[in-house]
């Protein structure tokens, strides 16, 4: 368990690569919901020279975890920066999207003929995005008998069908993923005291929907689940399955939503989130 206190944290943006002993703070929600999520990435005492070499709209990548085990947790879009004063302290403030600019700000006007499947619409949306497909598996895929007319920015486009097809939509890591609404990825991974766990997990209730592509109050349900804190673990993201065993609880759990968060030059770098049952 040594190698867990070797902490490796990379930012790279643009052609600029960010790491030590440069101190940099971050904080990566992710989750099952349409929301595109923004982070922030501090970096602090940056030279003015790289900052000014830093463009928005170039592609961001923070990748964190430990010297024998880390990935990337964040992969997107810079959005904005800004640069101020704490003492004698100059920090860079990094906002970021998990999407490309063009899901959330182009807009499409275009007709599909009729029988057209939502399956080929999503996938021609991703393209035009310029976002990578995670996974499109549609509890149905619906069929627009009289045609499809497409008006409006994409990322609305694609919330809608999604909708038709009574599938979950969310973005990871600049990847689209629309499918079934309890459909995970299991990596085999085992969550334990021995694996990082830290105290023991925090029962909570998720409100999730009773029926598919239900928008009622009403046909909302409860279900319990357990919020977990764990030493920052790069795999941990939407929709993965884990393998949790603590002194109470025991089971198979989809990671519903959740949070990294880091300060390299502090004690902070832990991943938090919240698991239901599969």
């Amino acid at each position: 368990m040594s190698n867990l206190y070797m902490r490796q944290t990379t930012f790279l943006v643009g052609d600029r690569k960010i790491t030590d002993p440069l101190t940099v703070k971050f904080s990566v929600p992710f989750g099952d919901n349409e929301k595109v999520d923004t982070i922030d990435i501090q970096v602090y005492n940056l030279k003015d020279d790289t900052i000014n070499a830093i463009a928005t709209n170039q592609a961001a990548i923070l990748s964190a975890g430990y010297v024998d085990d880390n990935g990337v947790i964040f992969s997107g879009t810079l959005k904005k920066k800004e640069t101020k004063w704490e003492g004698l302290d100059k920090i860079t403030t990094f906002k970021c999207i998990d999407s490309s600019l063009d899901y959330t700000k182009t807009v499409i006007k275009r007709t599909y003929g009729r029988n057209t499947p939502a399956s080929l619409i999503l996938r021609e949306l991703a393209r035009d995005a310029g976002l990578a497909i995670g996974d499109i598996d549609l509890p149905v895929d619906f069929i627009y008998r009289s045609g499809k007319a497409l008006n409006g920015k994409i990322k609305f486009l694609v919330s809608e069908i999604a909708k038709d097809c009574e599938a979950k939509l969310h973005i990871n890591k600049g990847r689209i993923y629309v499918r079934d609404r309890v459909k995970g990825d299991n990596l085999g991974l085992d969550i334990s005291k021995e694996t990082g766990l830290i105290d023991e997990p925090e029962e909570i209730e998720e409100e999730t929907k009773d029926e598919k592509g239900s928008t009622l109050k009403n046909d909302k349900k409860k279900i319990k689940g357990y919020k977990i804190k764990v030493l920052l673990n790069h795999r941990i993201t939407t929709d993965v399955i884990i393998k949790l065993t603590s002194r109470k609880v025991s089971g198979v759990f989809r990671v519903a939503k959740g949070e990294h968060k880091g300060d390299t030059s502090g004690q902070e770098y832990y991943t938090e989130c919240e698991v239901v049952p599969v």
